[in-house]
């Protein structure tokens, strides 16, 4: 990484003669001023109990110079870790990946090396050498430390890190799916639609019933608008007998929008009671009884709201039920015959 990592520095940043000088004198990369203070004041650094190198005989180096002299003193592995992001924290960061990748070495089933290995490249940018990194180490390590490994990522919401490994991990044999399911879903949650459908489409070609990318793919297609796909993915899960959380609204709320309301009220009766006490639902309900027939009885929507209002909604009986008083009864037959 120190002949790449130099190279984008001396061609990127245009250092002045004089920098360029100290930054060979010192024999080793130190990054750009802009990225001294992100890289050595990240917390995210694991450390290990250690008995040489302990936490606060790091925080007690203060420069690079200083930390220069404690190359090839660490011997025992917790120690070379720690070493590792004392290099970190002082912009030494060649220093930093020798020390990581050793102690991984002497604890192969520790995930901390491993994880400041692919904090350390995430900082740099150096995306590349993560993938390459991951690959290798994702092989060799159990399907257990794997799981540690990830488990942290998501613990310390390292969220762009964990793109880097379930990427790595969909290139593990039997793991393409769970690794998928993963990326989808975090793009999904960016609203990052295009990504997300290009992972749940790589998971329907290899398992087509796969129930949790169906009921992503049902949720996106809602938010979208699509309501033809709403009705392929909604019918799938409901013929598959998987159902998803608020699975009759969706396909109700896509029949309704194409105007098929018998078929939409078929779906809101099937919908589990609990699913039925929510605002955006009754609105669905009420427009389609409604539209089906502008007279209809809406007071079977009546038990649900005032459960609703027992929980603090805000509507009154007489603004969501217009048709319920002689008023709003009035008002609806202006609209009705256009007066």
């Amino acid at each position: 990484m120190h002949k790449k990592i130099c190279r984008k520095i001396l061609l990127q940043k245009y250092l002045n003669l004089f920098f360029l000088l100290v930054v060979f004198s010192l024999s080793n990369c130190l990054y750009p001023i802009r990225n001294n203070e992100l890289i050595e004041n990240d917390t995210m650094f694991l450390y290990l109990p250690a008995t040489d190198y302990t936490r606060e005989k790091v925080d007690s180096v203060k420069s690079p110079w200083e930390a220069k002299n404690h190359r090839g003193k660490a011997i025992l592995a917790p120690d070379k870790n720690n070493l590792g992001i004392l290099f970190v924290h002082n912009s030494l960061i060649d220093d930093a990946e020798e020390e990581f990748l050793n102690a991984q070495k002497l604890l192969p089933n520790n995930p901390v090396p491993a994880l400041n290995l692919l904090r350390l490249y995430y900082l740099v940018d150096d995306i590349t050498e993560s993938k390459k990194f991951l690959g290798t180490y994702l092989k060799q390590s159990p399907a257990l430390e794997r799981k540690k490994f990830e488990n942290v990522l998501i613990e310390s919401n390292r969220e762009e890190e964990l793109v880097i490994f379930r990427d790595s991990l969909s290139n593990i044999p039997g793991q393409e799916l769970y690794a998928w399911e993963g990326l989808a879903e975090y793009f999904f949650a960016k609203q990052d639609w295009s990504k997300s459908y290009y992972y749940l489409e790589k998971i329907l070609q290899q398992s087509p019933f796969h129930k949790n990318a169906r009921g992503l793919m049902l949720k996106m297609a809602h938010i979208l608008e699509k309501w033809d796909d709403v009705l392929v993915f909604g019918t799938s899960l409901s013929g598959t007998g998987e159902r998803v959380p608020e699975l009759e609204y969706y396909i109700a709320h896509a029949y309704s929008e194409k105007k098929r309301y018998s078929e939409a009220l078929n779906w809101i009766q099937r919908a589990p009671e609990t699913e039925k006490e929510s605002l955006v639902f009754l609105e669905l309900w009420k427009h389609c009884l409604l539209s089906k027939n502008p007279k209809a009885d809406v007071s079977v929507l009546l038990p649900y709201f005032r459960k609703l209002r027992s929980k603090g909604l805000q509507f009154t009986e007489e603004e969501f039920f217009p048709t319920l008083t002689p008023e709003g009864k009035e008002s609806m037959d202006r609209i009705r015959h256009g007066r």
